[in-house]
């Protein structure tokens, strides 16, 4: 990817929140299934299924190592979309319940608990950061769950989610945290956490789109309905068609998975690993701080979080041209056209956040580890140019 051209130069990748890059190792790991172990897994006995069956639920092993957690806490989903929707059908929630939630979530931290039951939303605190204080008097005596993102995709506010954790369990219920945003670049321990439920998504993390995780502590997993039942999924049918589910995690997973996600899944889990989140740290945080001295220097846009240097944020700046003549769509596209820039417009599946902001939507840059200080460089001279031409500079 890095190696193609684009406006007469080199691409330069800055839309890392919707999915990253792929390296060569996830290439080769889903390449490699596909050439010489194409079988399905969990259904036979002959020797290529059988050698599958074990990488696959090695990389289950990796996944439970790489979160703390036990491996039969680990399901495999297509994405964080998938996890969540598996725990709010599960629960069998009811009309007259709920679910609270905060302002900073994304549609699909939210939509699966409200299509079922009520939704309530912390609002967010002058740091950007959802409001704890105002999630304890949302919750009422048909509040089931807790739901909260670790890392937003829009202001890359990092949230603490043990203090969420701790709400929860003073009320007997569980937490859910998204992670989608958090696993290439934040260490995650769902022990420390103290989390019920967590979602995460491959391919935010190197790895290939089709692969993520649910984790759920046992008690809890042990107590939801499996949304989806087939091969796979139960242990014996019986003549009348009444059956038996299997164990943890098998329960949870019907039909064939897609495997070769799955097995790019642990290559990237390998990948952001061998690199060390040490590392990773350190880079972003300068990352970190070259967005900041940019975006506190150009004038004619508006961020829509103000740079706040004592919060903990990832790499992400979402904003606006300051006079609202010119539509985040319409920035993307010069970004991209004339100086091969890839950035996202929208409103970034967060359409409550964006109108909290008095946004219709915005321009989004997210870099990740493999993203430079050059780039951030040609970032700023690039946004000059285009407020320039604009004449809003």
């Amino acid at each position: 990817m890095l190696t193609r051209r684009a406006a007469g130069g080199p691409i330069v990748y800055f839309d890392n929140a919707a999915t990253s890059l792929k390296p060569r190792k996830v290439i080769d790991a889903v390449t490699r299934y596909m050439v010489y172990s194409t079988a399905n897994i969990h259904r036979g006995n002959h020797t290529l299924a059988q050698e599958v069956s074990i990488a696959y639920e090695h990389v289950r092993e990796k996944a439970a190592r790489f979160i703390n957690c036990s491996s039969h806490e680990v399901i495999f989903v297509r994405g964080a979309t998938e996890g969540i929707n598996i725990v709010a059908a599960g629960m069998n929630l009811q009309n007259h319940e709920n679910v609270v939630g905060t302002l900073l979530e994304h549609h699909s931290n939210i939509l699966p608990w409200k299509s079922r039951c009520g939704y309530r939303a912390a609002p967010l605190l002058p740091s950007g950061l959802p409001d704890p204080d105002a999630a304890s008097s949302l919750i009422d005596e048909n509040t089931r769950l807790l739901a909260v993102t670790s890392c937003s995709n829009v202001t890359g506010v990092h949230v603490s989610v043990r203090p969420w954790a701790e709400l929860a369990h003073r009320h007997s219920l569980p937490l859910l945290v998204d992670a989608a945003q958090s696993g290439a670049h934040h260490k995650i321990d769902v022990g420390e956490m103290d989390c019920d439920f967590l979602v995460l998504s491959g391919h935010k993390m190197c790895g290939p789109t089709g692969a993520g995780i649910l984790y759920g502590k046992e008690k809890y997993l042990m107590k939801l309905t499996p949304v989806f039942l087939g091969g796979g999924t139960v242990s014996l049918v019986r003549p009348d068609y009444t059956y038996e589910l299997r164990e943890l995690p098998w329960r949870f997973e019907a039909g064939t998975p897609d495997i070769a996600a799955v097995l790019g899944f642990g290559a990237a889990i390998d990948y952001v690993e061998e690199i060390g989140f040490d590392a990773i740290k350190e880079h972003m945080s300068e990352m970190r701080s070259a967005l900041d001295d940019l975006f506190s220097s150009i004038t004619g846009i508006r961020l829509l979080q103000p740079i706040d240097t004592r919060i903990p944020r990832a790499c992400t700046v979402s904003f606006t041209e300051a006079s609202g003549t010119f539509p985040p769509d319409y920035l993307s596209r010069i970004l991209s056209d004339t100086f091969g820039i890839m950035a996202r417009s929208g409103h970034h599946c967060a359409h409550p956040l964006h109108d909290s902001f008095g946004a219709k939507g915005s321009l989004r840059v997210s870099l990740l580890f493999y993203n430079t200080l050059e780039e951030v460089s040609y970032l700023g001279d690039a946004l000059k140019k285009v407020l320039k031409m604009t004449g809003t500079a």
